[in-house]
């Protein structure tokens, strides 16, 4: 196939897995793009895809901060958005792979990043990478990751020596690519960098409208999370298995983890 467009030759390109067979060139990659036969997996780690949340502290053009500390985040998601800092917000820190993550620190306390809107969605599948700075079991009670505001919506909490969520909304987490599921038994896992699948026994979406927070217990006090959150996806239905292979390798191969 020769490399013209136009009269114009571009900069030969070698497809990526899953375009169409054959060498092609600059202009017609940019093509392609447009008809949606490139992937531009660069950018998007899940072609075809659509996150209603996405919370990347690696992409420091979606973070704010102020004197060192996060004072926003921009969600990548189709809800757009924006999750604030409570009075003191975590740190931004590279910690994980060299990449930016938020750091909430090892003591207690009622920190958050949170939207207060009403408007109700859908979650049926959550993606967290996190570490806990916690050791043997979660301090002090309950270490709030991901939760709605104030109700019984949403809420993925640590508490003992596993993970608490409430009436069987969120019920099964599974670790770096594992099929089994680890709700009850996971701290060890936790204590370093770890790709977490949230998801229910019945595969069926929750309602909210109540809100979305990282890092806290709902309004709880002192049920903060304590270690690092790098990364929370959410999805508004149950993935398919290939995208669920597929995004968790490309997270596995962001952060650095390996997967079971």
């Amino acid at each position: 196939m020769l490399g013209f467009n136009g009269g114009l030759m571009g900069v030969r390109k070698v497809p990526t897995t899953g375009s169409a067979s054959g060498l092609w060139f600059q202009n017609e990659q940019s093509v392609a793009k447009r008809a949606g036969i490139w992937p531009n997996v660069a950018s998007d780690p899940m072609p075809g895809l659509s996150p209603i949340f996405w919370y990347d502290f690696a992409d420091e053009a979606t973070v704010t901060t102020s004197g060192g500390q996060i004072t926003q985040i921009t969600d990548k998601g189709s809800a757009n958005r924006t999750l604030t800092k409570s009075a003191t917000g975590p740190t931004y820190a590279t910690t994980i792979n060299g990449k930016k993550v938020s750091d909430w620190g090892t003591s207690t306390h009622s920190n958050y990043l949170r939207n207060t809107s009403a408007t109700s969605f859908n979650i049926a599948e959550l993606y967290i990478v996190a570490d806990s700075s916690d050791t043997g079991s979660f301090a002090a009670g309950y270490s709030g990751l991901v939760t709605s505001l104030t109700g019984t919506d949403i809420f993925v909490n640590g508490g003992g020596t596993g993970f608490e969520a409430g009436y069987g909304l969120f019920n099964r987490i599974f670790l770096n690519g594992g099929t089994t599921d680890r709700f009850s038994n996971v701290f060890s896992e936790i204590e370093s960098p770890c790709i977490l699948r949230v998801a229910n026994s019945s595969g069926t979406a929750t309602t909210s409208t109540d809100g979305f927070q990282i890092a806290l217990d709902r309004s709880n006090v002192s049920r903060g999370w304590r270690g690092l959150i790098a990364e929370v996806i959410c999805f508004s239905s149950v993935l398919g298995s290939q995208d669920r292979t597929n995004l968790q390798s490309w997270l596995g191969s962001k952060w650095d983890i390996t997967l079971v």
